[in-house]
């Protein structure tokens, strides 16, 4: 099977690349990010591009039997940290719209796009079900929903598409908010919890969620279906007793401190609208939330069952972190060094 990948140099298209090479799949990838030397990705058919570039996409897809469309403008990744929300909005909906065209200009069979359980928004009961409403709290996530309208037209016009719904990731090479907590931890500097901690917030392996993307891929009978994707509900632990287990696994000993997630929203809004927040509102708002997707439907439908759990999976991505070293460390946001200068350091045994 020959595979076209968008977004291929994040964390979720190095791990779907690994899995497609077990499957001796040929692989082509489109990023705005070279592929890094001696990554997965850098064996493959590269074809550098803006995704909402339809000539460079119709190069990319020209032959292959299905497009995985992972590519996505986020701000808590690196390169997308200073666009606003406008400007996150507008290349989702306009990636997803090139994606779709080309598939069907070139009749190809199946795309499997990934969505978001951003939109979803707060959760009105848990664990929540594809059929939820949608009340998305950001664009990116407001930009995931009408992506999934656009997909959803597309297949009344006849094309296989299959939408994806996962939790937040974990997995080697991740960036975002969980990376400021494990280099936190590696420090053995206090770790700043939003709210008290008593909440259960579950979280996807990229592993588990590639897994789902070849199972959309080869299952015709998936087209048009939306399915969550995350952790076994039943195993989601506290967020606090998720953090406590990381410390634990690092060994080094962080103090745990609560920011009464009253006040962290309060901040965050007010810093949000002049753009200095080291958060998204989905992260302050969600603070103190249980969020847990119900994922029967993609066992059913897809015959997909998750793997990793929240602490394995987390324990996973922080040994991977270490790992990378320097090159993965990231640089603080001055708001979150002003925090972390407001408490004692605690260091490493």
């Amino acid at each position: 099977m020959t595979c076209l990948i968008t977004g291929s140099s994040g964390l979720l298209g190095g791990c779907l690349i690994e899995r497609l090479e077990e499957r001796g799949d040929e692989i082509r990838t489109l990023d705005l990010v070279p592929a890094r030397p001696g990554s997965p990705a850098s064996a493959h058919t590269f074809f550098e591009g803006n995704v909402c570039d339809e000539a460079r996409v119709e190069e990319a897809a020209r032959g292959v039997d299905v497009i995985y469309h992972l590519a996505a403008a986020q701000r808590m990744k690196p390169q997308f940290d200073h666009w606003s929300e406008k400007e996150i909005f507008d290349r989702n909906l306009g990636g997803v719209s090139t994606v779709l065209r080309a598939a069907e200009r070139l009749g190809i069979p199946k795309v499997v796009h990934i969505s978001s359980s951003g939109v979803y928004g707060v959760p009105h009961t848990n664990p929540v079900r594809e059929d939820h409403p949608n009340e998305p709290l950001g664009e990116y996530g407001r930009s995931k929903l009408v992506a999934e309208g656009i997909c959803l037209e597309a297949v009344q016009r006849g094309l296989d598409v299959t939408m994806l719904r996962p939790m937040s990731l974990f997995g080697p090479e991740m960036s975002g908010i969980y990376v400021m907590l494990f280099e936190w931890v590696r420090r053995g500097k206090p770790v700043f919890m939003l709210g008290r901690g008593r909440n259960q917030v579950q979280a996807a392996s990229a592993w588990d969620v590639v897994d789902a993307c070849i199972l959309a891929a080869e299952r015709p009978d998936t087209r048009g279906g939306i399915f969550n994707i995350g952790a076994e509900p039943t195993t989601v632990p506290t967020v606090e007793d998720m953090v406590r287990a990381l410390i634990e696994h690092a060994g080094t000993r962080s103090p745990l401190f609560q920011i009464p997630a009253s006040l962290l929203r309060n901040a965050a809004r007010a810093l949000n609208l002049v753009g200095l927040s080291p958060i998204a509102p989905e992260h302050y708002i969600l603070a103190d939330q249980t969020f847990i997707l119900d994922v029967d439907a993609a066992k059913t439908r897809l015959g997909w069952t998750p793997r990793y759990d929240n602490v394995q999976m987390m324990r996973d991505a922080y040994d991977a972190y270490l790992a990378a070293g320097e090159a993965a460390r990231p640089t603080p946001h001055p708001l979150v060094r002003l925090l972390e200068a407001a408490f004692p350091t605690r260091v490493a045994d």
